[in-house]
């Protein structure tokens, strides 16, 4: 007990070090893709952070097979280039004993991971949905730039604020340029072009449609470079500057397991999610047998040295898992075959490291010279 207590301490201090790094990468690169739709106004800056914040659970429960997997690697290849588990194996701990205590310790990480992949996961994902789709109905002041020209209902609005006093919902300094669904005679566009010193903004509470009124300025209306501009003023002046509306989709990943379970022979959409949710933490205990050989080191070798075939493994292993989820989605491959052929392929490899190739051939070797 007290050698499983010391094997667990070293791959879970290891697992929380690698996917702390994983996370924090993966995550860097999400938020530049979100802080990209918020520098746009297309979405505000509380929503980011929320986004943020449920992107960290969603990649936990990914990220968890191959942070034990390469903290099995590290944390026994360090025990082998130190001969501590020579003196283990002196002590009577063999291979199968080492492999039945990796996958205990690989039995918390696989309740964790069905836990964040089958529960955690849809769930944030539907409240992200949620949480997209709303962002387009809040105030405009939640998402205007101050300062800045801003680009919106696929580039036939633009739109200028100088200044937002958002505590009391007034705006200053106001230029609006929307193209209309019109052209003139000789095929140009027309464009209404407004401006004004003051306004506020007003979300229609039937049509959830968003207008900032202008008070007190100059409309413009015609065509860019022609004389024949109408020109009115204004005391009060609505204009619409909501961004094109998506279409609802179904989103898959966002459903529940019972859900999914009962669409899927109807579609195979469903079905593809649902292997997927099963294929994430049933890749653990095989990951761990896979590792126990792998992280095997010769006296002479460094503890990295089985790190970069086990990476190439793993990284082919993952990448087909992707395939083979977009196989199944597509009616490519049957839902039957589905990704399970994918863990036997990686089972079996796993099976021939546990092995010992080596000890084989020489055992061969030895038979042919008898």
């Amino acid at each position: 007990m007290i050698i499983f207590r010391y094997l667990a301490k070293e791959v879970y201090s290891t697992v929380a070090v690698l996917a702390g790094i994983l996370i924090l990468t993966f995550l860097s690169n999400a938020f530049v893709r979100y802080l990209t739709k918020a520098a746009s106004g297309k979405l505000s800056g509380m929503t980011v952070l929320k986004i943020m914040a449920m992107q960290i659970p969603y990649l936990l429960g990914l990220l968890l097979p191959v942070s034990l997997f390469l903290a099995f690697l590290l944390a026994y290849g360090r025990l082998y280039v130190d001969s501590e588990m020579t003196v283990l194996n002196a002590c009577g701990m063999g291979k199968n004993q080492l492999l039945k205590y990796s996958l205990l310790i690989a039995l918390i990480i696989i309740i964790l991971d069905v836990f964040l992949t089958f529960y955690i996961s849809p769930m944030l994902s539907a409240y992200k949905d949620k949480l997209l789709s709303g962002s387009s109905q809040e105030t405009i002041l939640a998402t205007l730039q101050p300062g800045r020209f801003q680009v919106a209902d696929s580039d036939n609005l633009v739109f200028y604020i100088q200044s937002i006093d958002r505590k009391n919902d007034k705006l200053k300094n106001i230029f609006v340029a929307q193209k209309e669904n019109k052209i003139d005679a000789k095929g140009h566009a027309i464009w209404n072009v407004m401006s004004a010193t003051t306004g506020y903004s007003k979300t229609d509470p039937k049509t959830k449609t968003q207008f900032v009124i202008a008070t007190n300025g100059n409309r413009y209306y015609g065509s860019p470079g022609e004389k024949n501009f109408k020109v009115v003023n204004f005391s009060e002046y609505g204009a619409k500057v909501n961004t094109a509306q998506q279409k609802e989709k179904i989103d898959y990943e966002s459903m529940s397991n019972e859900k999914l379970w009962h669409l899927r022979h109807s579609q195979l959409k469903a079905m593809a999610e649902l292997e997927w949710r099963i294929s994430v933490p049933l890749s653990i205990p095989i990951l761990t047998l896979l590792a126990v050989p792998l992280s095997r080191v010769r006296p002479r070798q460094g503890r990295y040295a089985q790190l970069l075939p086990a990476i190439l493994i793993y990284a082919i292993y993952a990448n087909m898992m992707f395939v083979a989820k977009d196989w199944v989605a597509h009616g490519k491959v049957s839902a039957y075959i589905g990704i399970w052929w994918l863990h036997v392929v990686l089972l079996l490899v796993a099976i021939w490291y546990w092995l010992e190739p080596e000890a084989l051939r020489s055992r061969f070797k030895r038979w042919r010279r008898k």
